[in-house]
């Protein structure tokens, strides 16, 4: 019997971002990494989310969109 995980999608309009990196600084589970290349916030652990929702809070612009898998 195979288990499917379901995993966060977590969306960050790059358009929108002020580039404050205060979203990486809130999110504990360093989900959210910075693109040095991009200057832009990217969301590379969305399996180690666990809805604490600390780096949508921290978004001065609220850019960043948390979604659960359910």
């Amino acid at each position: 019997m195979s288990r499917v995980t379901k995993i966060t999608k977590i969306e960050i309009d790059g358009d929108a971002c002020s580039g404050c990196k205060l979203c990486i600084e809130a999110c504990f589970m360093d989900v959210i990494r910075w693109d040095d290349e991009e200057e832009k916030p990217v969301v590379a652990y969305p399996e180690d989310c666990r809805l604490c929702l600390f780096c949508e809070d921290a978004c001065p612009v609220q850019c960043i969109e948390v979604i659960p898998p359910w």
